[in-house]
């Protein structure tokens, strides 16, 4: 009777593990595309409303998903409460915050501070340039992604359940 309720613990938690990481490929393209909403979003609010920066970026924190609304909201509050600080140091502690909720390749990361450079610096027509670009390079980083999740997520998934049955059948 133990043994089975061991096996049992054992292959679901194998399988549960495997679930988990397949799940991590899913959130990343998500959150990739969460980004370039917000992106889009952004831009709306400068070219079409005109709507200073601070103003823009916690509008936009509060219209996209909660992982990637830390980012606009924490670059509002950088600008809001810190005189002085230009918008891409905002931009930059926004990144810093986005990082510890969630997991960034480098490579999205560079993207986004590039962005951030630009960022306040310039035009508005210069703005949406650089939304544009940002945004696009994004959408390379969510094709890429989505591949990977494509290959690895059901292989994760029922690696998971066959090395709970393996493990299973060598203690049997």
């Amino acid at each position: 009777m133990y043994k089975m309720i061991g096996a049992f613990c054992i292959f679901t938690s194998c399988g549960y593990l495997g679930l988990r990481i397949g799940k991590v490929y899913r959130e990343r393209t998500d959150l990739l595309r969460f980004l370039q909403n917000g992106l889009n979003l952004l831009e709306t609010e400068i070219n079409y409303s005109a709507t200073p920066l601070p103003l823009a970026l916690k509008r936009v924190s509060t219209k996209v998903d909660r992982d990637c609304s830390i980012l606009f909201a924490t670059a509002a509050d950088v600008l809001a409460q810190k005189k002085g600080a230009t918008a891409s140091e905002a931009w930059n502690e926004g990144i810093k915050e986005l990082c510890k909720a969630v997991p960034l390749k480098r490579e999205e990361i560079s993207v986004l501070a590039l962005f951030g450079q630009g960022l306040g610096n310039s035009a508005k027509e210069e703005q949406v340039k650089n939304i544009s670009l940002a945004r696009e390079q994004l959408q390379l980083a969510e094709k890429l992604a989505e591949e990977a999740r494509s290959k690895n997520q059901r292989l994760w998934q029922y690696m998971g359940f066959c090395l709970g049955a393996v493990i299973v059948l060598l203690f049997i």
